[in-house]
């Protein structure tokens, strides 16, 4: 009767293969696009291991202090992981032989009771366990903290490395919550795969070749078998379970990206009463990711129902050839005990092990982000063979310098200029004509397309661009300041300026007196991007950044286009005396500010028009001369007080 049992498991054994036939199908033929069909299983997992090789850098710190501590944890988590699995092997033997014993006649009375099996298994399951498991917690904790710190601080200065290319483009909101939630989100993943995914393949290992040896070849191939069909139904079904994965991490990333640009810019929301419509637009946002959420259970219903058949019949079949064997061979009831206790921890295992599968899926495309910013590289970073740059008199050349910003169109053009250390030029044209561009170029925040531009004869490509920038001052025309004190926004130019430096170059930029005013003082927070100030007031503190760098060469972006005309020719004044025996770029807003200009470049549609002094290219009656006579214009009708009026009355629409 039970060969009879026997045999039939087998010629029912073949139905287990259905489900992994469907499993491992062909991508579907619904499908018809090229390019929409899901990738093979052999394809997801090769993608998978590639994209797991870019955490290699955040998982293996270069700081050797740091790597010598890791292999102590590395050490001593595998001591646990090893006496771990001992046990684990151990106890279900011990437990065979309490039941052998209890199930034998001598076994009567409290004398018969295997004290020493019964003593052995309480200290192995309870005692060792949780020593092993409190020492493996605990590696892990500390593992998992420096792991996590380390990962943190090699994302955020990856982003800081990135150029303008980079931080002109990017996501705010997604990127900084990629980065916060990365030491978590890595730590999490890679301490899991090495304190329980590691732990349970070796589990799956012991126990197969436990029962192998135990046994015979026939149940430990028969596990074998069972759990490699339960792996290719779990592991293959959902074709498109990354795909899905990917758009809900892309659905998530554009909720916190409409909430953190609402919340960023909420002045703009109210001064155009556009609340209700944020709050439409983050609900629909909100909304789809849940509905991605909801799509993501879809792939797995089919794989549960399988997944549940391929359980039930592979532990009955292992079962039951287990109890035919031990009939066989009359072996005691300890040994189906031992068995079944094996089987069913095995299969738990393995069910545990699978489910990870889906956590691996869910941090890659979590992590997409951290992905794409460990394998970017900055547009713009020091040549191997790159050597400090040295300063001499700070002499500026522009040789036939072309630039696009996205490779197609260009928008500076074969300039050509050069600037003696210690003078003064101006930049002037209309509103997109490049000139900030040639700001940008000279920072080095991008890199020239064609041509060379050098400082001193150095080309700035050869050069450490810290070691340059060191040398710049700048005032740019979107001024960026941190949520602190006045102070400490002012001193960010110079971390050792004192406190009379930091005040005279607040006089000397017209905003001491108004610093005074606030109710802190200097300590008076400026709010995010500056909210607390006017624009003028902004620019002014801007402009004792810059006095306060002490530089050689100086860069005005349009320094002083939100000043009233009074509080312009204060500034002015102090500047012209200021620009002594420095090399200053001025973008100019008003073009009698530049009057005075050692040269004066005429930029228009990303090339130089004319070049000269003031008076030289008025009487070229020329680009200037037209740009000159348009601002006139528009300042002349409300003059009033002859030549000093021609300042405060000069509109800088046309020059910008």
């Amino acid at each position: 009767m039970a060969t009879t049992s026997f045999t039939g498991l087998y010629y029912a054994a073949p139905l287990l293969i259905l489900p992994a036939i469907y499993f491992l199908r062909s991508p579907k033929k619904d499908a018809k696009k090229p390019g929409t069909a899901p990738p093979g299983a052999s394809f997801r997992w090769r993608k998978a291991l590639d994209d797991l090789r870019t955490y290699i850098p955040l998982v293996v710190p270069k700081d050797r202090i740091h790597q010598r501590r890791m292999l102590s944890y590395g050490a001593i988590t595998a001591l646990c992981i090893g006496a771990g699995r001992l046990v684990k092997a151990v106890c279900p033997i011990v437990m065979r032989q309490i039941i052998d014993k209890l199930d034998s006649p001598a076994s009567k009375g409290l004398a018969g009771l295997p004290w020493m099996e019964i003593a052995l298994f309480v200290m192995l399951r309870n005692v060792v366990t949780s020593l092993v498991s409190g020492v493996s917690r605990s590696i892990r904790m500390r593992a998992s903290h420096e792991l996590g710190s380390v990962i943190k601080l090699t994302l955020y200065n990856k982003l800081l490395d990135q150029t303008a290319e980079y931080h002109d483009n990017k996501r705010s909101g997604s990127m900084w919550t990629a980065i916060s939630n990365s030491g978590a989100m890595v730590v999490e993943f890679f301490s899991y795969l090495v304190f329980h995914e590691l732990p349970m393949v070796l589990d799956i290992a012991v126990g197969v070749a436990t029962c192998w040896t135990v046994f015979d070849r026939n149940l430990g191939l028969a596990m074998v078998g069972v759990m490699a069909l339960y792996a290719a139904v779990s592991v293959c079904l959902p074709s498109e379970m990354r795909i899905l994965f990917q758009s809900f991490a892309g659905a998530k990333e554009r909720a916190v990206d409409i909430g953190y640009d609402t919340i960023l810019n909420w002045q703009t929301v109210a001064d155009f009463n556009r609340f209700d419509h944020e709050r439409t637009r983050f609900s629909n946002a909100v909304h789809a990711e849940r509905e991605l959420q909801v799509e993501m259970e879809r792939p797995f219903r089919w794989a549960g129902i399988w997944r549940n058949v391929v359980a039930g019949t592979g532990v009955g079949l292992v079962c039951l050839l287990g109890c035919y064997q031990i009939q066989k061979s009359n072996r005691g009831a300890g040994d189906f005990v031992m068995l079944f206790q094996f089987w069913t921890e095995l299969f738990s295992t393995v069910d545990m092990l699978l489910d990870s599968v889906t956590m691996l899926e869910h941090f890659l495309a979590d992590s997409s982000k951290i992905r794409e910013l460990m394998q970017m590289q900055p547009a713009v970073r020091d040549r191997e063979d790159a050597v400090d740059f040295e300063l001499d008199d700070g002499t500026i050349e522009f040789e036939n310098v072309n630039f696009s910003y996205d490779g197609q169109r260009e928008v500076v053009k074969c300039v050509s200029f050069k600037v003696g250390g210690g003078q003064t030029v101006a930049i002037v044209g209309e509103t997109g004509g490049g000139k900030s561009t040639l700001v940008k170029l000279l920072c080095r925040a991008y890199d020239v397309t064609d041509g060379a531009i050098r400082v001193d004869g150095q080309d700035l490509r050869s050069v450490r661009l810290s070691s340059f920038r060191e040398h710049l001052s700048l005032v740019p025309q979107s001024i960026g300041v941190f949520n602190m004190s006045i102070l400490e926004n002012l001193r960010y130019a110079n971390l050792n300026a004192s406190s009379e430096q930091i005040e005279d170059a607040c006089r000397a930029a017209a905003l001491h007196d108004k610093i005074m005013k606030f109710q802190d003082g200097y300590a008076q927070v400026v709010g995010e991007k500056g909210v607390k100030l006017s624009g003028g007031e902004l620019q002014r503190l801007a402009i004792a950044r810059a006095l306060l760098r002490e530089a050689r060469i100086v860069l005005f972006d349009e320094a002083t286009s939100n000043l009233d005309a009074e509080t312009e020719e204060r500034i002015q004044d102090y500047l012209r005396k200021w620009y002594a025996g420095r090399t200053v770029v001025v973008v100019a807003h008003r073009l009698a500010t530049v009057a005075n200009a050692d040269l004066i470049i005429s930029f228009k549609d990303g090339q130089v028009v004319e070049a000269g002094r003031h008076d030289e290219l008025l009487a070229k009656r020329g680009y200037f001369y037209q740009l000159w006579n348009k601002q006139r214009l528009a300042w002349e009708p409300s003059s009033s007080k002859g030549s000093g009026s021609e300042e405060e009355g000069v509109s800088g629409d046309a020059a910008t």
